[in-house]
């Protein structure tokens, strides 16, 4: 890992290799208009909620599930394409370190972006990383509740013609306040 004045760089192998079932998904997304959803990978409580969280939010229309590890790492792959050529795209972050959406702000663009912080939703399990240590049943509940959350504010995003997604996305969340009292971003 390089690091640049306050941003690093990784660099990944190529592959000339591509996934069947991502190339055939990729087009048809592509060619619909689905609006790509990502979500955060992390190996904790929260990674596993807001993984959960994606792949609901995915099952609604227009939005389907996008896969990190092809954005990343295949950068000709039609998957990529449908995800950066999108108009918009919905990030469900674990955790307030944003880390996925750190990382797709550089590479897509901030304004492309409506990142959901999804701890700052359920607020509990901070006391645990692993994810057995929260019941099944108690995981799934919590990731419906954060997709039902996005849902919303996604539907009362469309409505509203004067604030860009991500804006929208991210008010009443502490990112909104610390945005407004900088004047920049959400509340601004």
């Amino acid at each position: 890992m390089k690091k640049e004045s306050n941003i690093y760089s990784i660099g990944i192998t190529p592959t000339d290799k591509n996934c069947p079932a991502g190339e055939k998904t990729g087009g048809m997304y592509l060619k619909q208009g689905k609006i790509p959803v990502l979500s955060c990978e992390g190996a904790c409580i929260r990674g596993e909620i807001s993984r959960l969280a994606a792949h609901m939010v995915a099952k609604e229309e227009p939005y389907r599930r996008g896969c990190n590890g092809e954005l990343l790492t295949v950068p000709g792959s039609a998957l990529t394409q449908w995800i950066t050529s999108a108009e918009k795209i919905v990030l469900i972050d674990g955790c307030f370190l944003h880390c996925y959406g750190r990382i797709l702000e550089n590479l897509l663009g901030k304004e492309k972006l409506a990142i959901f912080d999804a701890l700052s939703y359920y607020r509990k399990y901070t006391e645990h990383f692993d994810i057995d240590e929260v019941p099944e049943v108690q995981r799934r509940e919590t990731a419906k509740m954060v997709a039902d959350a996005v849902l919303a504010k996604l539907q009362r995003t469309n409505s509203r013609s004067t604030k860009t997604c991500a804006e929208t996305a991210c008010e009443g969340s502490a990112s909104a306040a610390s945005a407004s009292a900088k004047g920049t971003g959400c509340g601004s």
